[in-house]
């Protein structure tokens, strides 16, 4: 008797299958078996109901999983990720397997205890959870339907998309961009005393009267002719630094940008086939709680090790929507300290062991002195003090394994490590007279807010809840590679926006709810209340699409297209070249001569439409006359794609299929005889 067990990759089936013995059978979905139609919305109103299809591998799976389930006597185990996409997948496989017995096992990472834990209290399939993937990939699914067409014909682009996060994301790149051209550079200044080996500050925060800075240039001169000052006070005083929290889905991506260089879709990759490796818990994560198992591996380490480990376990206080039964990213051994099977899996290995063990170290402690100092004169009716600051690590603590948190900007991380370590003010007795050995007049200009990197634009949508961290990785290579609305840049890899980005932005704004902040933070709030059962499918959906048609309907009234056909006055939108040989053209957003549509066709003119065309040749030539094919495609719902001779004036009927984006020659298509009329 052998039970059937379905994982998501094929790679985290072999480290099971190895783990549970002869009695199950371990097989892959390899992610989603059925997904919405390529072509149509897949999902209309009243009820919403999704019209599922098979992905392009999902048919020949499932034919498969059916055989294997056959010879499975022992029934089905559906072990799938333990998120909303692999709750979905659950459902999914229970539906085309027409499973009776809902078997679902979660586990939080690939281990023998862990599976053993989990095949032995198996739970029927979260239809709460199904319900919140199904409402987040149908209001994405609408928004993209519904608002990409009419956005690419107002902007005469023909790949030109909207989406619900990744718009928002484009949106905070654009304000950044405004924010930076609109910056006034303001100038303001500081002065700085030496005394011999050490230095203080003009402490100008007294004097500002609600101004951010100090601007009167000639006041500070004056305070850098100071000549003597008194000590008011000196002062020791202990200062620590706790260790940050084991790693979130977040704060693992922002660390393998910051730390290591790798891009958020390059650090997710990875640590997905850590995890099938058996070799670290479930990577996508709002957690940062461990078990009671990890941490008792922890101490244990540790003291063998000699390092300085707490007396009782660090915790950290959850956000109130962090899953409570998941757990941070963690090593599955804390004995294990080296695992991957290539250099950038093992760094980046790495740098989860050495989080997840220095997180429950001691503290470091630093030794501060602080030295308040006042002039001996006042300037005018202004009484001038300075603050000298000296700060020395005297106990390592949790940096003995990392010298500071792997997620945060490392330049500004040693730097705020490094503040007051190289200023060594001595012991100084209140009341007493000091000479100013040198003074230095200190002039500033005010910086406008740095350019976002993936890493700090990641951190800023999930600070206004925009989307989930668990779809960061694709929203980043949506924007930036897919359909470079934002490019990277310069040592720093910073994000700035394209002329298509631009250009976008100018359609979309003001012009869709969506694109506001508000919207993408309530949804998601929507969203986890139908995972919770305080909220309803139908209801959201409801109202996203009534939304849609609303703003659409005022779009359409108040933002002319950009390029309108001269046909037809509906928008001309930029057909990419296809092939090497191809070239780019435009043609009419109600293009479709095959059913007595539009046909204008225009040449590209540097970005523009130029003069009319005839339809494109291709590079490829047909088999019967050797004249070039045109391709003839018509995208969306009942979309097609062949190929027909430009000889068809001169005679030539023949057609050919496409195939994988070319003709295919040897399967040409004649017209059919018409039949004979009966006159």
């Amino acid at each position: 008797m052998t039970t059937l067990i379905i994982v998501e990759s094929p790679a985290k089936g072999k480290v099971i299958e190895e783990y549970i013995g002869s009695d199950y059978r371990v097989v892959a979905s390899i992610g989603h078996i059925r997904d919405l139609p390529e072509s149509g919305m897949g999902v209309y109103p009243p009820d919403f109901k999704p019209e599922y299809v098979y992905t392009e591998k999902g048919k020949e799976v499932v034919a498969r999983l059916k055989r294997l389930q056959a010879e499975c006597t022992d029934g089905v185990i559906l072990a799938t990720d333990q998120d909303r996409e692999g709750e979905a997948i659950a459902w999914h496989l229970k539906q085309v397997l027409g499973l009776k017995e809902e078997r679902r096992i979660s586990y939080n990472e690939i281990t023998p205890t862990a599976l053993k834990k989990a095949l032995a209290s198996p739970r029927p399939i979260d239809n709460k959870q199904v319900a919140a993937q199904e409402a987040r990939r149908i209001t994405d699914r609408l928004i993209g339907y519904m608002v990409s067409p009419v956005v690419a014909e107002t902007m005469g682009d023909k790949t030109a998309s909207s989406g619900r996060v990744q718009s928002v994301a484009v949106r905070l790149v654009d304000d950044r961009e405004k924010e930076i051209a609109g910056h006034s550079t303001l100038s303001y200044y500081g002065v700085e005393l030496t005394f011999n080996e050490w230095t203080a500050a003009w402490e100008t925060k007294p004097l500002l009267d609600g101004q951010k800075h100090w601007a009167d240039k000639e006041f500070a001169e004056l305070v850098a002719t100071v000549k003597t000052v008194k000590v008011l006070s000196c002062v020791d005083s202990p200062s620590t630094s706790s260790p940050p929290p084991p790693f979130t889905t977040i704060t693992l991506q922002t660390a393998g940008l910051n730390t290591l260089g790798f891009d958020v879709q390059q650090t997710m990759q990875l640590a997905q086939k850590l995890y099938e490796q058996g070799a670290i818990s479930y990577m996508r994560t709002d957690s940062t709680t461990l078990s009671d198992d990890a941490l008792t591996e922890i101490f244990a380490y540790c003291k063998e090790h000699d390092l300085p480990v707490v007396d009782s376990p660090r915790t950290w206080k959850q956000k109130d929507d962090a899953q409570a039964a998941h757990e941070a990213i963690r090593p599955t051994h804390i004995s294990t300290t080296t695992a991957g099977e290539n250099e950038n899996e093992r760094k980046l290995y790495n740098l989860i062991w050495m989080r997840t063990v220095s997180c429950q170290l001691q503290d470091a402690r630093f030794a501060v002195r602080t030295a308040k100092l006042e002039a001996s004169d006042p300037i005018g009716d202004k009484v001038i003090t300075f603050e000298g600051r000296s700060k020395k690590l005297v106990y390592l603590g949790w940096k003995e394994l990392t010298p500071f948190d792997s997620s945060e900007d490392p330049e500004n991380a040693a730097a705020a490590d490094k503040e007051g370590a190289d200023n060594p003010v001595p012991e100084l007795t209140e009341g007493g007279v000091l000479d100013v050995s040198n003074s230095k007049l200190l002039e500033n200009k005010t910086k406008a807010r740095g350019r976002f990197t993936q890493a700090s634009l990641i951190k800023e949508m999930e600070r206004l809840g925009i989307g989930r961290p668990s779809t960061y990785a694709a929203v980043m290579n949506t924007i930036t590679k897919d359909r470079n609305y934002v490019e990277e840049f310069g040592k720093k890899k910073q994000l700035k926006m394209t002329f298509r980005g631009i250009r976008l932005m100018n359609v979309l704004r003001e012009n869709f709810q969506f694109l506001n902040f508000d919207f993408t933070r309530i949804l998601e709030e929507q969203l986890e209340g139908i995972a919770t059962g305080k909220a309803h499918y139908k209801t959201l959906m409801a109202a996203v699409h009534k939304r849609l048609i609303a703003e659409l309907d005022l779009f359409r009234s108040k933002v002319p297209v950009e390029f309108p056909c001269p046909e037809c006055n509906r928008g001309l939108v930029l057909n990419p070249a296809k092939g090497k040989k191809g070239s780019a053209w435009w043609g009419c957003s109600g293009y479709n001569p095959e059913k007595n549509g539009c046909d204008y066709m225009a040449q590209d003119d540097d970005g523009k439409p130029g003069k009319r065309s005839g339809p494109v040749l291709t590079e490829f030539m047909c088999a019967d006359c050797g004249k070039p094919l045109i391709q003839r495609t018509k995208e969306g719902e009942g979309g097609w794609s062949f190929y027909s001779c430009s000889g068809a004036p001169d005679g030539c009927v023949l057609t050919y299929p496409d195939k994988d984006g070319e003709p295919d020659l040897k399967a040409p298509r004649r017209p059919k005889p018409k039949p004979d009329s009966d006159e």
